[in-house]
Formats: structure tokens, C-alpha cells, sequence
């Protein structure tokens, strides 16, 4: 079979490299999704175990031309649905249409679940619809319709983890991301000085000791009886083999006391309270012993929970941090097109990102590089 790994945009080349780390090098992005062929039950359970910056995990079922409700209906009524969906499946469509001539999604829902249920009614007769869920997805993009079937569930930002509110959370997935296109390994610092409910500190400390990202969840497929039952347990052992321990430096800071709390909650959670230093302290007034470490934040802005005022002496605030800890690399994610002249230089990269719909830059602002020692 082959799946489909749709990722926010911007960080499809992340997940490109996560996927080559869990051992998928020949993968292909097309339209914000990582394709990977071949692949069998295994396959699902270890991508929706071990993907830190994927969103979902797709079943890809069929792709055809759909220019007309007639040819949804017989696209959609060729797949073979009753390999995947036992005689009690509860099947609901969600739709997707870009630049295309099927574009109400109201009847493109229609269509495909009358579909659905007219493959499944010859095999199996009557339809109660009393068992597990299968979320179809069809996503119709110029006329051609990718028919999919959501292995995940909720979302893959669902770690299990963050189970108390707080006011404008990065997503898992996002700040997973972030973390991999800095320049931190776990022999460094980690700092973020504005931590909120604590996303990226827990992210990173997971993924220096190898947890990983699925472990305390469920995911819809281990539901569905016609999927291979032991391949959920086979993943589980797998990540239960890798995890590691070892000491960390992991900072998380906030001015917000409430943040912090949930901020410690969430790491125990997670199982990570005890490698991540959470104190309550403008992100100004840090200082480190540390040499050399690495800062990676969401700092509040204007559209989020600040006005422009503030984000501009956030900015100014940081650039003069900056110069005061210069063996650090320094990244922030902001939509605020100024940061760089309020930060006070050029970052030495930036990006695009998209967060909570806003469209973001993600700045890289670089310290030294640590001195190599002779015969090392």
C-alpha cells in the first residue's frame, strides 16, 4: 500500500528527513504530503509511533479523474472497500477541493458515502454502522480525486501530553520541527524563554531520549479487524527498545506563573519532568554558565496575545540578550515582518512557516561554533 504523511506547510523536508531516519529514504512531497510506497500494516504502525512532525497517516487507496459527480461515484466505488472495512464500520467523509469543478463539499460527501456504502451493502447486506470508525478523505485537486483512509485518528499533535488549556499552544508537530531545523543536539543547552504550557522544552527532551512521539496514545487503525492486530504491539516493543537515558540541560522559562505550572504538569505527563529546569522569569533576564546552548521560541505577538508594541520590545529585548550570551544561536518563529531590524542584524536564515494559520518566519540568528579540541 501506499501512504500518504500530509505535513504543515513549510516543513515537508522535516518529515522527508524523519522518515529517512526511521529507515524511508526514497519518499516524494507533492502538495504538502510525503508519499511512501510499499508499504504494509508495519509500515502504519511505525509511522503513526515514530513521526514527530506528521500530521496524519494515510492509507492512499485510489486517484482518479473527477470532473463529474458520475465519475466520483465509480472512481470511489472501485476501491475495494470491504479489505479494509468489516461489516459494522461507521464510515464518515471529510473533503478537500482545490481548482476543481466539484467544489461543494457538502455533496461530495454525499457522493462518496453513497459510494462507500453501495461496496460495502453487496458484501455485506445490511449497514448498522455500530463499530469502529473510518474516516475517508477525499481530496479533489485539479480535477483529480486522492481517495485516503486515516490511519491516525486525531491528529498526530496529539501526544497524550497536553491535557490543560492554555491561551495560543504551538502544536506538537510544529515544534518538533522547529527543533530539528536548529542546530541543537542533547550534549547542548536547550532554552525556551517563553515556554507558555511548555511544548518545546517536553519536545525536545523527548527526542534526546528517544520517546517517541505516539507512545501514549491510540490511534484509529487498532480498531479496524481487518488490520493487522500485532503490528501496534511490534511498533510499541520497537519504541520501548530505542528509548535511552541520559542527563540533559533543558531550560524552559515563562513570566506566567499559571504557564509554568501547566508547563510541569504536561512534562510529567510526558515523563520528562525530571530533565527540564521550569522557573518563572522574563525571558530578559536570563543568563547562563553555559558556553554554548541553543534558544528556540514562539514569543507572543500582535495576532496572538500582545499588540505591536510588544512585539517590537520583545524583539529589541532578544537582540540585546543575544549579544550578551554570543556563542548562542538564537531562533524564534514571529509573523512580525520587523523582527529582524527591532532583533538588531540579519538572521543568518529564515523561513516560512505556518502557525495556527498565520503565516510565520522562523528566524536563525547563529553564535559562534564551539572550538574543536585537538585529536577530536
Amino acid at each position: 500500500m501506499k501512504l500518504l504523511v500530509p505535513s504543515a506547510s513549510g516543513i515537508e523536508a522535516v518529515v522527508k528527513r524523519q522518515l529517512a531516519l526511521l529507515g524511508y529514504p526514497d519518499t516524494r512531497a507533492i502538495n504538502g504530503r510525503v508519499a511512501v510506497d510499499d508499504c504494509d500494516w508495519t509500515d502504519v504502525a511505525r509511522l503513526n509511533m515514530f513521526l514527530r512532525s506528521g500530521e496524519r497517516v494515510l492509507i492512499n487507496l485510489a486517484e482518479f479523474t473527477a470532473a463529474t459527480f458520475d465519475e466520483l461515484f465509480d472512481g470511489v466505488r472501485s476501491v475495494d472497500w470491504c479489505d479494509f472495512v468489516d461489516k459494522n464500520g461507521c464510515v464518515t467523509v471529510v473533503t478537500k477541493t482545490v481548482n476543481s469543478k466539484l467544489f461543494a463539499h457538502h455533496s461530495v460527501q454525499s457522493v462518496g458515502k453513497k459510494a462507500v456504502v453501495s461496496v460495502l451493502q453487496n458484501k455485506y447486506g445490511i449497514i448498522d454502522e455500530s463499530g469502529a470508525e473510518y474516516k475517508v478523505e477525499l481530496d479533489i485537486t485539479n480535477d483529480v480525486c486522492s481517495v485516503n483512509l486515516d490511519t491516525s485518528g486525531v491528529g498526530l499533535h496529539k501526544r497524550g501530553y497536553r491535557t490543560l488549556p492554555y491561551d495560543a499552544p504551538l502544536k506538537e508537530t510544529t515544534a518538533s520541527a522547529l527543533i530539528d531545523l536548529s542546530v541543537w543536539n542533547p550534549d547542548k543547552t536547550f532554552a525556551d524563554l517563553f515556554c507558555g504550557s511548555g511544548t518545546l522544552p517536553i519536545e525536545a527532551a523527548m527526542k534526546a531520549l528517544k520517546i517517541a512521539a505516539g507512545y501514549n496514545r491510540k490511534f484509529a487503525y487498532q480498531k479496524w479487524s481487518l488490520a493487522d492486530g500485532s503490528a501496534y504491539k511490534r511498533a510499541k516493543d520497537e519504541a520501548e527498545q530505542i528509548r535511552v537515558d541520559r542527563p540533559l540541560n533543558v531550560i524552559g522559562a515563562d513570566v506566567s506563573e499559571k504557564a509554568i505550572e501547566i508547563a510541569k504538569f504536561h512534562a510529567k505527563q510526558a515523563g520528562v519532568e525530571k530533565y527540564i529546569k521550569f522557573n518563572v522569569r522574563k525571558a530578559q533576564e536570563f543568563v547562563s554558565r553555559q558556553s554554548f546552548g541553543v534558544n528556540v521560541s514562539n514569543p507572543p505577538y500582535g495576532e496572538r496575545l500582545g499588540d505591536v508594541e510588544e512585539v517590537k520590545r520583545t524583539a529589541k529585548d532578544m537582540g540585546k540578550l543575544y549579544r550578551t550570551l554570543d556563542n548562542w544561536n538564537f531562533y524564534f518563529l514571529s509573523p512580525y515582518q520587523d523582527f529582524e531590524r527591532d532583533f538588531g542584524r540579519r538572521a543568518n536564515k529564515k523561513r516560512y512557516l505556518y502557525n495556527a494559520g498565520i503565516k510565520c518566519s522562523y528566524y536563525a540568528f547563529n553564535g559562534a561554533k564551539p572550538q574543536k579540541t585537538d585529536g577530536k
